[in-house]
């Protein structure tokens, strides 16, 4: 045993270099030189905490006889010492590591040794805090690349440019060596899958043979996984990749969720990135971030593309309305025999229903009311085609006759769509006032009678159009009086609902056209009207309604 005697002020100035140490390796060097100083034959192993209470890892080893090598992880077992030569590594109330003297030392260099470690812990510790100073702001800093990234990202318009741009950060962000960007055919919907957009230094005919493990789909099966680095797992694969398609120059997997506020945007696959696995946390923290702000991105323009749409559906459908509006009649037939008013209210922009007065030569009238299963585009698009056909033969035919060929024509069009078409149509004499009239599957026609002031209700007796394809259809004649009214509409207004839903219902337009006949017909359609709306509390409905009013004069 030695005992040294060592000058305070030297010993002060010496262990000063301990602290200005920039670098582990550094530190340990300068504590082997001090080590040296103290005890230069003596057998010494400097510890620090490892995993757990338990466990240490060797950084320094000194003189002849030490049974541990650096860069070693031991347990006190290891090396059975006694107590007074483990002198503990502590910074306040913290025990950092613990430092082995091969043999007993005198009570100075006890001190001394002590001394030295005292310094050890507070420049280890300070290291420690530098490095995490530093990875912080390195996160910081990245965190603000990304933003000014984002920035410009957020001012780009062409989607190709900012996923080609994205994915060209990402993998510069953790160096890889190439990319892939997928994004979800419908952002938000992670069951839409995934649609390849961008690749970087990898073929794409490459990225289609990937495939998942037990023929599950891939990249489909990573999303919703966290932001995560993936090596080779025991049996070959990679980040639930099949082993037989992992490439032997794979050497790991970023998997990055472009994942922004819960909606799902997408994923970036990077291949063969510059990340420590055991230290991964700060990059992945990184990439995150960037991930989030891609969500974001891709968000918005799809939330811009479905902008762009709906602005051009609807100029498409205003151009459609109006469209629509010039089909319905402008003018009454020029008789003088009767009097007529009609209207037909869209339950959206454009409707499926139907309505039409035509003159023949010889005078006589011809009417239809008409209404197509549903409402909206399909409605307005069979509605245009039976329109044109009935428009064609009406004067041609008796209506049961134009029923049955305008079947026919409905049949053919909406093949096993499921839709169909209600309509009534009717022909009036001018001289004799004979109503001929057929119906297919409409809602009964109401026939005032001004000499009994009683209303009929001509009901239909052939299925609606488009149901059979050799349907047959009836044909009934009335004979009509001065005075009597005839009402043609649609179920959007009988079936229309109040507050309660409960229904407009035909004993309330009876009793509307019996209390109005004698007012003419621009009167009882007007009051119909305001009728449906005091019903229902508004003036647009979740049917088309549509009415025609026919009074012999």
């Amino acid at each position: 045993m030695s005992v040294r005697t060592v000058d305070p002020w030297t010993e002060a100035i010496a262990l000063a270099s301990l602290h200005a140490c920039r670098t582990p390796e550094d530190l340990d060097r300068e504590l082997r030189l001090e080590l040296q100083r103290v005890q230069p034959d003596l057998a010494m192993a400097l510890c620090v905490a490892a995993d757990g209470k338990e466990m240490h890892r060797v950084q320094v080893v000194l003189g002849d006889g030490c049974p541990l090598q650096a860069g070693q992880k031991v347990a006190p077992a290891d090396w059975p010492l006694p107590a007074a030569q483990q002198l503990p590594i502590r910074y306040r109330s913290h025990v950092l590591g613990v430092l082995l003297v091969g043999a007993p030392i005198a009570e100075q260099d006890r001190l001394v040794l002590g001394a030295i470690l005292a310094h050890y812990g507070a420049a280890l510790v300070n290291l420690t805090l530098n490095e995490e100073s530093r990875q912080a702001t390195e996160h910081y800093c990245a965190s603000l690349q990304a933003l000014e990234e984002g920035i410009v990202l957020f001012q780009e318009e062409d989607p190709e440019a900012v996923m080609a741009r994205l994915l060209n950060l990402a993998t510069t962000m953790v160096q890889a060596t190439a990319g892939a960007l997928y994004v979800l055919r419908e952002v938000g919907n992670p069951a839409s899958g995934l649609a390849l957009e961008q690749a970087l230094g990898i073929p794409d005919s490459l990225l289609g043979t990937f495939h998942g493990k037990d023929g599950c789909q891939w990249p489909e099966v990573l999303v919703g996984a966290p932001t995560q680095v993936v090596e080779r797992d025991a049996d070959g694969g990679m980040a639930m990749l099949a082993p037989e398609c992992v490439p032997p120059i794979l050497h790991n997997i970023v998997v990055l969720p472009l994942r922004y506020h819960g909606v799902e945007a997408g994923l970036c696959i990077l291949f063969n990135a510059a990340i420590d696995v055991a230290n991964a946390r700060d990059h992945l923290g990184r990439v995150q971030s960037l991930g989030q702000l891609g969500a974001a991105l891709l968000h918005r323009l799809r939330l811009e593309a479905l902008t762009a749409r709906n602005r051009s559906i609807a100029k498409e459908l205003q151009i459609a309305e109006t469209i629509q509006k010039r089909l319905l009649p402008t003018h009454a037939p020029a008789t003088e025999e009767y009097t007529f008013a009609w209207c037909s209210i869209a339950a959206q922009s454009i409707g499926g229903d139907y309505l039409d007065l035509l003159t023949s030569d010889l005078g006589d009238i011809y009417a239809v009311v008409a209404d197509a299963s549903g409402h909206g585009i399909n409605s307005a698009l069979l509605m245009s085609s039976f329109r044109s056909t009935y428009r064609a033969d009406a004067p041609w035919m008796e209506p049961n006759d134009l029923a049955s060929s305008l079947n026919c024509e409905v049949v053919h069009e909406v093949g096993a769509t499921g839709m169909f078409i209600t309509a009534v149509m009717l022909r009036i004499e001018r001289e004799t006032r004979r109503l001929c009239i057929s119906s297919a599957g409409h809602n009964p026609v109401m026939l005032f009678r001004k000499a009994s002031g009683k209303v009929e209700r001509i009901d239909s007796h052939g299925p609606p159009l488009g149901f059979l394809e050799r349907a047959e259809y009836d044909l009934q004649d009335l004979q009509l009086e001065a005075g009597d009214v005839l009402m043609l509409y649609t179920d959007g207004i009988t079936e229309a609902t109040d507050g309660n839903l409960d229904m407009f219902g035909e004993e309330r337009l009876e009793a509307l056209l019996r209390q109005h006949a004698d007012e003419g017909a621009e009167v009882l359609l007007q009051a119909a009207r305001r009728s449906l709306a005091e019903f229902t509390g508004r003036d647009n409905y979740d049917d088309d309604v549509s009415i025609t009013v026919i009074k012999v004069t």
